[in-house]
């Protein structure tokens, strides 16, 4: 390799090094703010304090290098944040299943893991926001209104598939999912679980109310008798008892 060639190739890989190191550092003290934020709130929280948890010199001025201000800190975590949220796969895009409760089911567990990833905005929405003129409303479309406008989509699928007119997806959603959300901030809030109910006994309780609203909605639940608790096909059920069941289900 001539040495002009050489000069290049070792100037193209010390910008590239640098560039890596720069986004390294931007990201670590996005995560270190964030994570101050979370803990002691945004106006307790220091530059020097975030400098020193994302392993810099405290009070040196290296974090004026990626952004202008505090605030510009917590925009990009809260946009940075979202942005991750967005990507993941709902549950919601794995439907429809085999009948409800297996759907439903699906749903509960999603709802559960996807609350435990927003729980860094929903605690930044109780302690700081106001803080950021705008925040609020951010926040609250990715944490609350977003995530139930999608369940409250598909259970007016459900009922536009059962021909069930006149159900209040919104409020519905709202009421299902809503309790979920009672659930986890009470355990953020508190630091253990409500009542000592952990997540399976509280999830199995939450599926077999869902299927009461659904029922008493005509939410094609009538297929449900097809099914075993786990959410699969019972294969102790022969096809003929299934239809009873169907009929029998549709009758009350």
């Amino acid at each position: 390799m001539s040495d002009r060639r050489k000069d290049q190739s070792d100037r193209s890989g010390t910008e590239s090094g640098g560039s890596a190191r720069a986004l390294g550092t931007r990201d670590r003290l996005l995560r270190a703010a964030m994570d101050l934020f979370a803990e002691q709130g945004y106006r307790k929280t220091t530059i020097g304090e975030i400098e020193a948890r994302a392993g810099l010199a405290p009070r040196s001025g290296a974090l004026y290098q990626y952004f202008a201000s505090k605030e510009e800190v917590l925009r990009a975590g809260i946009e940075r944040h979202i942005e991750q949220l967005s990507v993941l796969t709902s549950a919601l895009d794995l439907l429809p299943l085999a009948d409800l409760r297996s759907e439903i089911i699906l749903l509960g567990r999603w709802n559960l893991q996807d609350l435990n990833r927003r729980e860094p905005l929903y605690r930044l929405v109780r302690q700081e926001g106001e803080v950021v003129p705008g925040l609020l409303d951010q926040l609250r479309e990715a944490v609350h209104d977003s995530p139930h406008r999608r369940i409250a989509e598909w259970i007016s699928r459900s009922a536009e598939a059962a021909g069930t007119a006149h159900v209040d997806a919104e409020a519905l959603a709202l009421i299902v999912a809503g309790s979920m959300g009672h659930y986890r901030t009470l355990e953020s809030i508190y630091g253990r679980k409500p009542l000592d109910i952990d997540d399976e006994r509280f999830l199995a309780t939450w599926v077999e109310v869902c299927i009461a609203i659904a029922q008493h909605f005509g939410l094609d639940a009538a297929r449900d008798s097809t099914y075993g608790r786990d959410g699969f096909a019972r294969p102790d059920r022969p096809r003929s008892a299934r239809k009873e069941d169907s009929a029998h289900a549709r009758d009350t």
